[in-house]
């Protein structure tokens, strides 16, 4: 069998780093496996990559670093400004990329970060089969809860529904849609907003995998998880769609109730001070640290001294810190919803039904007041949290899944 070859669009793509960075990385050396490839990505991962790409794969992996000339950059800087900047890029990159198929054959192009579908790639234009994905996008705040969120994060989701109910009659969608012979959505709410007549060639696979490095930390720093005081930890940006003002309400109703419990939100946002506030106003400043900003190995240290992972978001894809969680063999609370539900699974947390925030609140206490008085059940928790990410989302059970597509795709195509 001839040896495949693809582009690459990874507009983010470094290695040691989470987010769509890591995303990139990860699935260009899984990718490395199945076919040579030519990537595109920003000049500034340039020492990083080269600093890092393992030597068997030089061979494999040829890389096209690409940025816009100076007086451009400064888009990237000012807020929304990243997205033109970033429509521009892409734009360059696709006319970069077109000298290339120019210049050797290619059997499928694939743009690969930033995985949404709301924002542009130019790379289905190409004269080759398309791969779009893994992108996400079409995970929503439960229509309910939306008031629940400051007036400019409410107007975000009401245009989002907006966006999700046109999307397979919006012009600048359908041809990227129609031209790929394969979509990868990072979770189901995503493939849902596409039309039926498209679900053939949709395929369900996550795009984060957990990193072997936090198992051997693990290992050795692991705890008993048997503290007469239950201990939680948050850890993330501090951002409306995170939803901690209704963990701090969680937790203040739990103690209330009599769990001997205390709070660690360990992260940073524009949210602190108003958080600081509300743990103040609900009576419990004196079990609630705020960390601020933390370093990875940081936060997988603060995982370590910790029982229980309270993530109350109300919409992700791939959750980088759940699985960090998980590896430190922390059983959590989170929300039945996108990403989470992908997941996680009832054997290693207590998921919580979408529903009114009195109902939630009630809930998510009903949780941590469970834990507080079973530390047998969350040393039981904890370890199938470490189960299930150690057997099903190392990045090699990943690259397992993204060969399987691929052979799907061949036999598509013969």
């Amino acid at each position: 069998m001839k040896c495949r070859r693809m582009i690459i669009s990874a507009y983010g793509c470094e290695p040691g780093k989470g987010s769509e960075q890591g995303v990139g990385w990860n699935w260009v050396l899984q990718l490395s496996k199945l076919a040579e490839l030519v990537v595109i990505t920003r000049a500034n991962n340039r020492l990083a990559i080269e600093a890092k790409l393992p030597i068997n794969l030089k061979k494999r992996i040829r890389f096209v670093y690409y940025d816009l000339p100076d007086n451009l950059r400064r888009f990237k800087k000012r807020g929304r400004g990243f997205y033109l900047y970033y429509l521009l890029w892409q734009w360059g990159a696709y006319r970069l990329m077109l000298r290339e198929i120019a210049q050797m054959p290619v059997d499928y192009a694939m743009h690969l970060t930033f995985g949404s579908i709301w924002l542009p790639t130019f790379m289905h234009r190409l004269p080759v089969p398309f791969i779009w994905g893994p992108v996400g996008g079409g995970e929503s705040v439960y229509w309910p809860l939306i008031k629940s969120l400051p007036v400019k994060g409410r107007f975000i989701q009401y245009l989002r529904y907006l966006l999700i109910a046109t999307f397979p009659v919006n012009p600048l969608y359908k041809g990227v849609t129609r031209k790929a012979c394969l979509i990868i959505a990072r979770t189901e709410d995503t493939k849902k907003v596409f039309p039926k007549r498209n679900h053939h060639k949709i395929k369900v696979v996550l795009e984060t995998a957990a990193a072997s490095s936090w198992f051997e930390r693990n290992q050795q720093t692991q705890n008993s998880k048997s503290n007469a005081t239950l201990r939680l930890i948050y850890t993330g940006r501090l951002v409306p769609l995170k939803n901690l003002h209704m963990a701090i309400k969680s937790v203040a109703v739990a103690r209330k109730r009599g769990a001997n419990i205390r709070f660690k939100i360990v992260g940073y946002g524009p949210l602190q001070a108003a958080l600081q506030k509300s743990v103040i106003d609900n009576g419990i400043s004196d079990i609630v640290t705020f960390t601020g900003q933390c370093s990875q190995d940081e936060v997988l240290e603060h995982l370590t001294e910790s029982d229980v992972y309270l993530f109350p978001s109300l919409r992700e894809a791939g959750v980088w810190s759940l699985m960090e969680s998980m590896a430190m063999s922390l059983p959590s609370v989170c929300v039945n919803t996108s990403g989470m539900a992908e997941i996680v699974n009832t054997t290693c947390a207590r998921l919580i039904k979408l529903d009114s925030v009195k109902i939630m609140v009630s809930e998510f206490a009903d949780a941590l007041c469970a834990f507080e008085a079973n530390p047998e059940m969350r040393r039981e928790m904890g370890a199938n949290a470490r189960r299930r990410i150690e057997q099903e989302f190392q990045w090699e059970q990943k690259g397992e899944i993204i060969k399987t597509l691929f052979e799907e795709l061949d036999l598509r195509r013969r």
